[in-house]
């Protein structure tokens, strides 16, 4: 199978590519070359910017694949440059969407993929634009679309996220032995999966016709609270870990600047159902235990030195020390 993968350096890309080789399929990418890490010496990369739209239809036309997956389509404008490139020279298309489609607001939990698609930011509103224009040209044209929407997926290729947000500092002060603050009570529920199986997904969903048109969660189906997810990270470092809890509105009006992104997306709880994908792959099962999945993201972040020294921003300590200075009501 010739697979042609828009985009192929990022977080969730490197678990395509290398579940793509792991099939000996012929994997070509089509990106600008920029990456810091080169792709795997067997994929053939064609250059070009698909902001470009002449030349990067031109280029991807020229060819015909067995299956395209798009991984850098933000908008209508993007898919629309894609179906053109595309149509009558691919057998199977996957576009990467994103469960922000839903929400924030959520309309309950385990969603399925028929709940409201009511998210509210800039993203989620032009992924669903996107979406919905390949949606459109499979039901008028024929176009073989399948739509994957991904929770939060971890490895190398992007920083190791918290709750609260902020940059790769947390993991600083995780190996220095210093608190770190968790919004809320720490409880809230979110699915995290391993870049290496969310790749296993998309690799084994090409050629499978009876997913032409069809949205598919690609989540893992156990959900982990964020204070579990943060023990993971310590248990990757092999240190102790102390968590402060302090609520979303608190820490929001200590410092809008730095937390009001919580209402945006990790201070709610998120879980998704993962059964329709089940029904199409049954063998589909995250297999990487998270410490290890973890454990290989902080390993990148060290490696492009993108873990900042902690010490160098004393918000987090002067906000952890304003709560313990609270006086206790007796």
């Amino acid at each position: 199978m010739k697979v042609l993968v828009i985009g192929g350096t990022g977080n969730i890309s490197r678990g395509i590519v290398a579940a793509l080789l792991a099939r000996n399929y012929e994997v070509v990418l089509f990106n600008r070359g920029q990456h810091a890490d080169p792709p795997p010496s067997d994929v053939r990369v064609i250059k070009g910017d698909r902001q470009h739209r002449d030349d990067f239809e031109a280029k991807v036309s020229a060819e015909n694949w067995d299956a395209v997956i798009d991984m850098i389509s933000f908008n209508a404008e993007d898919a629309a440059s894609a179906i053109r490139a595309c149509q009558g020279r691919v057998g199977h298309f996957v576009q990467c969407s994103t469960v922000m489609t839903y929400g924030p607001p959520f309309s309950g939990i385990n969603l399925p993929e028929t709940a409201p698609l009511q998210g509210t930011s800039g993203y989620g509103l032009n992924k669903v634009a996107a979406d919905n224009l390949l949606l459109e040209a499979h039901a008028n044209d024929g176009f073989p679309v399948t739509i994957f929407k991904p929770s939060y997926t971890h490895g190398p290729g992007m920083n190791l996220l918290r709750q609260v947000g902020g940059d790769g500092g947390w993991i600083d002060r995780l190996r220095k032995g210093k608190p770190i603050l968790s919004a809320g009570d720490g409880l809230n529920y979110f699915q995290f999966l391993a870049s290496r199986d969310a790749g296993d997904a998309f690799a084994a969903i090409l050629g499978k016709t009876e997913c032409f048109g069809e949205i598919y969660n690609i989540v893992h189906p156990q959900a982990r609270t964020w204070d579990e997810w943060h023990g993971a990270a310590a248990s990757a470092l092999d240190v102790d870990i102390e968590i402060v809890h302090v609520s979303q509105e608190t820490l929001i009006a200590m410092s809008p600047e730095r937390f009001s992104g919580l209402r945006g997306n990790f201070g709610h709880t998120q879980i998704f159902s993962h059964n329709k994908l089940a029904q199409v792959l049954p063998d589909f099962c995250p297999q990487i235990p998270v410490t290890e999945s973890v454990a290989e993201n902080i390993e990148w972040m060290d490696k492009h030195n993108l873990i900042p020294n902690s010490d160098a921003d004393d918000l987090e300590d002067r906000v952890i020390e304003t709560i313990r200075n609270l006086p206790r009501i007796r």
